[in-house]
């Protein structure tokens, strides 16, 4: 779920790139309606899913960010939805090794934003602020993260 501090992060991280702010929000979202489709932890509605597919179909091809750096933006996302398609195949597994992997490869959208930090602003930017964008992410612990599994 999008955190309240959702937008101030996105500006503060993406320096107010207002382009880079909307290609990660159109992420995040999609990733989130996907997520509740599979975890079927929320429902999810049909406008939901509809405006999910509306943002990926039409809203991020137009997206100036992206358009300017799909070469290096396309990779990214691939191994981030990657990651998560192998998180959730790990969470599965019980074994506890194979949720603290899946721990990690779930939030890996974090290198996502770390890589548009340093489009935005450069090396040192986004290396000064790369701990502050992970402890973002992993806004839920490794218990909390286990707990919700065992649900």
């Amino acid at each position: 779920m999008p955190r309240r501090d959702e937008a101030e992060f996105l500006q503060f991280a993406l320096k107010g790139d207002a382009d880079a702010i909307d290609f990660c929000n159109i992420i995040f979202r999609a990733s989130q309606v996907l997520d509740d489709l599979i975890d079927m932890d929320r429902p999810v509605t049909g406008d939901q899913i509809t405006n999910t597919f509306w943002s990926i179909l039409i809203d991020l091809p137009k997206n100036r960010f992206y358009r300017q750096h799909v070469d290096t933006l396309v990779p990214m996302m691939q191994v981030f939805l990657q990651d998560w398609v192998d998180a959730t195949r790990l969470e599965t597994m019980g074994d506890e090794h194979a949720q603290n992997i899946a721990f990690v490869l779930r939030d890996t959208i974090g290198g996502l934003v770390i890589h548009v930090a340093a489009m935005v602003g450069g090396y040192e930017w986004a290396n000064t602020h790369s701990v502050t964008i992970r402890g973002h992410v992993y806004e839920d612990g490794l218990r909390q993260y286990k707990r919700e599994l065992g649900k």
